[in-house]
């Protein structure tokens, strides 16, 4: 049935000039051919009446197309899906693991019903290159329906970053006074050689559900703090292998304040603004951007999210009717982007091309608590997946 597929495939291809929106239409209909040769697997738990299915094609060129599929079956890849509805407990979603078979299809029964993340991750080893390759892709699925439905996920090599955001402190030392002001965001290189700072932008992202996110090729953002140099060519501001640097909101002892805050003295750097009474300390400064914003880098301490990008190509966007001037930051600029937030059933507000996910779920202001990654530089592009909840932060380093 495939290979007569094909051949219609074929046919119909050199009258349409190899069209790829008609490729990925038929795609779908070998997907969906695919659909009771798939291996089946049960999660651990059976809890409810719906099935997943999927096809995993490879768009990245790493995996050869297989002639008689018509596609590049991603083999022996781990698919995650990620309950937004059902958690184990109070801060770990339910979590179901399977794996693609020779075709690329997965099938896993016995869902509840809801919303899922679906993360997909390929590890291969590709000649010339000391270390692994990752193929990855993410996407949001829903099962409401007890009807069997095909999804084509199609997997890409991501465009990972060297420079990573590690850890993002935002909720403020437990405290009876509002005080929230030790704040910072930590940088990591996970790479085996020096990269540079140069010109590298932080933002604060705009708090708001846009439904047309996922199609923009742009993110909107509140603030824009930028590091010292020029953008993609500097070498003045380097950060070596594996090593953290942290940037604080003010880098000063906050304990001589309030006991339970931190002392961000060694902060490696400072968000400083220019155009507003902020105090300038002795660290380094990143520098607001943007003249218009009069206040200093603070994040939200329930949900938001901080975007890393190169520092080139943003631009002034909408004019908001409480008068903020949003940013745009184009997609392709960004190296890393994190959405945190205490409530797993939140909306999102970046773009899941970014992050799938939420770090932070289940962490209250003022509690002293703080997000990190699993490991350093972990990524997956998924915050549930890559962060996890610390009980104090970890200013410079990881915890154990």
């Amino acid at each position: 049935m495939t290979i007569s597929i094909l051949r219609e495939w074929k046919k119909f291809s050199l009258k349409t000039g190899g069209n790829e929106m008609i490729r990925r239409i038929f795609l779908l209909i070998v997907g969906l051919a695919l659909l009771l040769a798939c291996n089946k697997q049960q999660p651990g738990e059976v809890d409810g009446n719906f099935t997943f299915q999927a096809v995993v094609a490879d768009e990245s060129g790493l995996i050869p197309v297989d002639a008689e599929l018509g596609y590049a079956p991603v083999a022996n890849a781990q698919v995650v899906l990620e309950s937004k509805t059902y958690y184990e407990n109070t801060t770990t979603p339910r979590r179901i693991t399977a794996e693609t078979d020779n075709r690329g299809c997965v099938e896993v029964a016995g869902l509840a019903g809801g919303e899922y993340v679906v993360t997909v991750d390929k590890e291969l080893q590709v000649e010339g290159t000391p270390q692994p390759i990752h193929l990855r892709a993410n996407k949001i699925v829903e099962l409401y329906e007890t009807s069997a439905r095909m999804d084509t996920i199609f997997s890409q090599l991501p465009a990972l970053s060297n420079i990573v955001i590690n850890e993002i402190y935002y909720a403020g030392p437990q405290n009876k006074s509002h005080y929230f002001y030790d704040q910072f965001v930590e940088l990591y290189n996970r790479s085996d050689s020096t990269v540079y700072l140069d010109g590298l932008i932080l933002c604060r992202g705009r708090q708001y559900h846009n439904p047309l996110m996922d199609s923009l090729d742009y993110v909107q953002v509140l603030y824009v703090y930028q590091f010292p140099g020029e953008p993609l060519v500097g070498r003045e501001y380097p950060l070596a292998a594996h090593q953290f640097a942290v940037v604080a909101m003010d880098a000063f002892d906050h304990s001589k304040y309030i006991d339970t805050a931190l002392d961000l003295s060694t902060a490696d750097w400072e968000f400083y603004n220019p155009y507003a009474s902020d105090v300038d300390n002795p660290a380094p400064n990143v520098v607001n951007a943007i003249p218009e914003n009069s206040t200093d880098f603070m994040i939200n301490l329930v949900h938001n999210f901080v975007i890393l990008a190169d520092g080139t190509g943003y631009y002034y966007g909408e004019v908001s009717e409480h008068d903020y001037q949003y940013i745009h930051v184009p997609i392709r600029t960004i190296l890393d982007g994190v959405e945190y937030s205490a409530n797993s059933t939140s909306r999102k507000e970046l773009t899941t091309r970014v992050d799938a996910g939420f770090a932070g779920v289940g962490i209250s202001k003022y509690s002293g608590k703080s997000v990190e990654r699993r490991s350093p530089g972990f990524d997956t592009n998924n915050s549930n997946l890559d962060f996890v909840n610390i009980d104090h932060p970890t200013p410079g380093y990881q915890h154990e």
